[in-house]
This record gives structure tokens, C-alpha cells and sequence, in this order.
């Protein structure tokens, strides 16, 4: 295909076919014919270039013509950003689902329809080789304690005696061994259930792996005075130091601590998970797309065997506060992968609700390669309406 001549007030340009493509899939008003001839050659008003200065080795053939070129996709999709604008405060909502928004800080984006080259993506995988499997496979025991490890039953027991004794009740006397054989019998209940606790030592519904663990009178006392943090330091909710989760706060803390001690895997998936939950908690969410739609909200990052790595359990408005400019979700994101090793190109997938594009651009500058979905109308800069464009459906 012949070079494009453009004479604008006596300077003379040529463009190759790249070019032309190129400026035409760009958005309205993004890019000037003079914006695109460099300063240097502005200056000389008798400037001419050839058009060999313009060969490349593109993967476009400037010998063909315009309508033999295959017309881009959205597979083929690149985009330039071309300047930040000033920050401005985006106000959280008021409801206590937390919302993406639109983010704050606001690039302009510039898409063109090319096909990238190789060298545009390097996604291998930097970090170190996962440790194989070992040769005979843990119980679940094993799993459970390396997430519940001895330290939480220890703490457990100490707050329950303390508690007992500031009711004024009977010396509980309870031992770390005996709060993780009744945090077990709760997991067993959860897996044979039955209409009352009760039953499980009742002679006609008796199930003896529970009643022989623990009579029903010690678990009673135990279940009246569990307790996981001093009262006497509980804040009330409209002080500055107020925490919805003050009850638990401290086992928490040590799950939480052990769960970044696990190996994590090259690819992490960031989602909203569910603790099921219908009584009367003021964190209580209902998500309808869930399989447990009522419960307490966690979002997690997570690997593809499940373990989960990191997590934050979302306790209303607040939870989460929009201190970089990326959106509430966008600030989710970053506190999850805040522990993932930079620059190895780990890789995180999530869903639309996450997503936008200034999202994406701080990953990469992590070095934290993105896989996710993401609405057309998180796409700015994009017209759908320019012919030749491929329309997101």
C-alpha cells in the first residue's frame, strides 16, 4: 500500500499503513495529526521524510491493501495511558455493601486494535518452584493445626477461666486440650446434625463419638463461659477504638498470622466468601448469588488447592477505606495481595466487581500479572461507535 502524504501549513508528513490504522482506531480527539510529528522535525518547514524511514517489522504488510488487513478483536486489544488527572476524594456509600465506584483517580486510556507483540508480555513464572507433594499425605488433623495451632487453644482457655471467675460462676479450670476437644465436637456436630445439642447424649439419639468425648454438663459450662478476649476492654460502638469483631479479635489475628505462613502457589484467586449466619449480628450480609446467601462476609485470596492465604472479614462501612484512589474493591484488592512476593509474576484472578482499569496498570507495576473480567463501562477512553471497532457484547 502506498504511503499517506499529509501537508499541513507548508510541513509535509508521510504515514505507512500501520500508522494510519493505528490513529484511526484511536479515540476522538486523543491523538492531532500535529500532536504525532515530533518536535524536531516541526521545527525544519521543509522537512520531508521517505517512506522507507517508516519500514518496521510489524506484523502488518504495508504492501497489501487496506481491505485485505483483518480487521482487529478485542483479543488483540492495547492500551496507552496518556496522563494522570489530580486526585479527588470519592465518598464511600452509606449502605454496608461496599462498592467499587468509580475510582478516584482517573488515567486517561488510549486503546488501539493491534496484535501484541511477544516481547509486550512476559508472563513467566519467577518465583520459586513449589515443593512437591509428600510422600505420605497428612490427615485433616495435621491440616487444622497448622492453622489452629496450640497458641489458640491456649489463649482460648485463659480468657474462658478469666471470664468465669469475673461472672462470679464456678472455677472453670478448663486446659487448651479440653477447648480443642470442644472446638472439635462443634466441628463433628456440624457434620451429623441433629434438631438439639442434646440429643448427642440422649439415650435414644446417643452418638457416641461425641457423648464419650465430653459429658453434656462440662459442655454446657463451657459453651456458658467460651471467650476469646478480656470484657473489660471492649469499647462501645461510637468511640474511636470501637471493633465489631473485639470478641474474636485475637484469634483472628493468630489464624490469620498462620495463614501467611503457608507456601503460596504461582496463581491466587481473589472472591467474597460466606460464613453461614442467620442470627442477629449487625455484619450480617445477604449475597443472592452465593450458595449461602445470609452470613458474614470474608474476602479472601485464596489458591487453587483452596487454602486460603490471606483474608479480611467484612464488618460494614469502614471495613475498608479508599486510601490509594483505586475504589473500595480496587482497595481490597491491594491489602490481599499486600504479602504475595513482587516482581515474580505471581498471578491473581478476580471477577468484574474488582476490576477496572487503574487496578490492573498497579498490579503490573508490582510485578503481579491480572486475569479478570471487567464491564464495558470501566472501559474510558474506548468508543464502541467507531467503524471498524468490535462491539463487547
Amino acid at each position: 500500500m502506498q504511503d499517506l502524504q499529509c501537508v499541513m501549513a507548508g510541513r509535509r508528513k508521510f504515514y505507512s499503513a500501520r500508522e494510519v490504522i493505528e490513529y484511526i482506531c484511536l479515540p476522538d480527539g486523543a491523538l492531532s495529526v500535529t500532536e504525532s510529528i515530533p518536535d524536531d522535525k516541526i521545527a525544519d518547514p521543509d522537512f520531508e521524510e521517505s517512506p522507507e524511514a517508516y519500514e518496521s517489522d510489524s506484523s502488518f504488510d504495508d504492501d497489501k491493501p487496506l481491505a485485505a488487513i483483518p480487521k482487529a478483536n478485542l483479543n488483540h486489544l492495547d492500551v496507552e495511558i496518556h496522563n494522570i488527572h489530580a486526585d479527588s476524594d470519592t465518598e464511600v456509600p452509606d449502605d454496608n455493601e461496599p462498592q467499587p465506584g468509580p475510582a478516584p483517580v482517573n488515567k486517561e486510556f488510549s486503546w488501539r486494535q493491534r496484535k501484541p507483540l511477544a516481547a509486550d508480555i512476559d508472563s513467566s513464572f519467577r518465583g520459586p518452584a513449589f515443593l512437591p507433594p509428600p510422600d505420605e499425605i497428612p490427615s485433616p488433623k495435621w491440616y487444622f493445626d497448622q492453622f489452629m495451632d496450640e497458641s489458640v487453644f491456649e489463649h482460648i482457655s485463659n480468657q474462658s477461666n478469666l471470664y468465669a471467675v469475673m461472672k462470679n460462676g464456678p472455677e472453670l479450670k478448663t486446659t487448651p486440650s479440653e477447648i480443642e476437644q470442644f472446638i472439635g465436637l462443634h466441628i463433628l456436630m456440624t457434620i451429623v446434625c441433629m434438631p438439639s445439642y442434646r440429643m448427642y447424649w440422649q439415650t435414644a439419639t446417643r452418638y457416641d463419638p461425641i457423648a464419650t468425648v465430653m459429658g453434656h454438663k462440662r459442655f454446657d459450662n463451657l459453651r456458658t463461659y467460651i471467650h476469646m478476649n478480656d470484657n473489660t476492654n471492649v469499647k462501645q460502638k461510637g468511640e474511636s477504638a470501637y471493633n465489631p469483631l473485639f470478641k474474636v479479635r485475637p484469634v483472628l489475628e493468630k489464624v490469620h498470622a498462620n495463614c501467611l505462613k503457608v507456601e503460596p502457589e504461582e496463581n491466587h484467586s481473589i472472591d467474597e466468601q460466606m460464613i453461614p449466619f442467620k442470627g442477629k449480628i449487625g455484619m450480617k450480609q445477604y449475597i443472592k448469588n452465593k450458595r449461602h446467601k445470609w452470613g458474614i462476609k470474608v474476602f479472601t485470596r485464596a489458591g487453587v488447592t483452596g487454602l486460603v492465604y490471606d483474608f479480611e472479614v467484612y464488618t460494614g462501612k469502614g471495613t475498608v477505606t479508599n486510601e490509594r484512589g483505586l475504589g473500595v474493591a480496587g482497595e481490597v484488592v491491594l491489602r490481599l495481595v499486600s504479602e504475595v512476593p513482587k516482581g515474580l509474576n505471581y498471578k491473581c484472578f478476580f471477577d468484574n466487581w474488582f476490576t477496572s482499569p487503574e487496578l490492573i496498570v498497579e498490579l503490573k507495576k508490582m510485578g503481579i500479572l491480572t486475569v479478570a473480567t471487567i464491564n464495558r463501562n470501566c472501559l474510558r477512553g474506548w468508543n464502541s461507535q467507531r467503524p471498524g471497532v468490535v462491539r463487547m457484547k
